[in-house]
This record gives C-alpha cells, structure tokens and sequence, in this order.
C-alpha cells in the first residue's frame, strides 16, 4: 500500500471502501443538518461534490471560483479529513472558504444516504485508487452499478467530472460512463473555458504530484442526460 507523507505523517495513499469503518452515517440526506457544516444560520445543502478529496486542494479552489454554491469533499481517511478540516479552519480564519466543507464517508456504502435527487450540480471524481489487480475492479469508484447513484444525485445537466493519471483506469472510466444512458460525454473543445475543468487538472495534490513528476492526466467530463426511457 502507498503512503503519503504529510510533515512527519504517513497517510495511505487509498483505503479499502469495503472496510468496516467507525462513521456515523445519516438515515436519509434529510437528517443532515448542513447548516451547521457550513456555519450557515438558515437550512441550506451542498450542490457540489468532490468525492474522495484528499487533502482539499480541489475544495478550496472551487471555493472561489464557485463563490455562492455550497461545496462538499468527501474523504474515507480519517487523517486527510484532519487535514483538510484545518486547511479549511485557516482558510476561515482569513475569511475564506465559508462555503467548503468536508465529511468523513464512505462513499461505496453510503453515497445515497447524504443526496437527495437532483441535488447536485456537479460532482468530481479525481486520481481515484485504481485498484490495479482484476479482482478488485468492483472496488473502483466509477463502475456499472454506482453510476446509478451519481446519476440519481445529479441534476438533469449537471456535470460528471473525471481525471486520473492511470491510462487503464481512465478507459474503465470512459467505457462506463458511455455505456450508461444517463451521461453524455462533453467534448473537450467546450470544456475550454471551463474553471472548474482547470483546476481539477491543476488543484489537487495529486495532480500537482503528476506534474512534478512529468506525468500524464486522463480527463472526461460527462453531463447528466434525461432519461430516454421517459421522453
């Protein structure tokens, strides 16, 4: 297993999803109070989602370029979210990243207990484990069966945001997501002018690791289609 070291800290670089962890998990996204996550005094919920956020790089970017929508990282690694937890403290105190916060889950277990449908706006999936051995495909975070749940939680055109810097798993990804009727692979040529698209490429702290490294990144980004089976 890969380590990262953060200070003097080694954090596994991935976690096995089928683990059991010590989470509180809500019932149903209606038990979660966001305001209280987001220092809000009115309900309020997140319309984008960073699923698997490491360190926060991504979120805290986002922040900024996404100045009024509500911003969710979702992270299985009890030390990243300590991390990111004060990154983001910081970052208030210097009255930013007001609209960012960052939760401990599961995501291959719990998705659907956190989102109602419809309700994001966008969601990111970048440098997930690729989980190299064949027997382990059904742990990769993008496949057949979950796509369902990100599609159920993606607003009609809403966008599905992809990178890695692993080829293999990049064609996994793209196979899936084009096989699935709910998703609608956006051209690069259109995603030019797109902020969000930048920074996924360029934020993280993996993708900053590929490029010191001199790297290759895989990208795909797919929009939220109406189901045909209803038109």
């Amino acid at each position: 297993m890969a380590h990262v070291r953060r200070g003097r800290k080694r954090i596994r670089a991935h976690a096995n999803p089928f683990s059991e962890a010590d989470v509180a998990v809500p019932l149903q996204p209606g038990d979660i109070d966001w305001k209280t996550h987001f220092d809000r005094k009115v309900p309020c919920r997140p319309n984008i989602c960073d699923v698997g956020c490491g360190f926060g790089g991504l979120i805290l970017a986002l922040s900024s370029i996404l100045p009024e929508d509500l911003v969710v990282g979702l992270e299985i690694r009890p030390q990243a979210v300590a991390i990111v937890e004060e990154r983001l403290r910081k970052a208030r105190e210097d009255g930013k990243a007001s609209n960012v916060c960052v939760l401990r889950c599961n995501v291959m277990k719990h998705f659907a207990h956190y989102f109602s449908k419809g309700q994001l706006d966008k969601i990111f999936f970048t440098f997930a484990d690729p989980h190299f051995k064949k027997s382990n495909y059904r742990r990769r975070i993008i496949n057949e069966s979950f796509l369902a749940y990100y599609a159920f939680a993606l607003k009609v055109g809403g966008i599905c945001y992809t990178v890695t810097d692993v080829e293999d798993l990049y064609n996994w990804q793209v196979k899936h997501l084009d096989a699935h009727p709910l998703f609608e692979r956006i051209p690069e040529k259109e995603l030019q002018s797109d902020e969000c698209f930048k920074a996924m490429l360029t934020m993280t702290d993996e993708a900053k690791k590929v490029e010191r490294n001199e790297g290759s990144k895989y990208a795909a980004v797919y929009r939220r289609v109406a189901d045909p089976a209803k038109n």
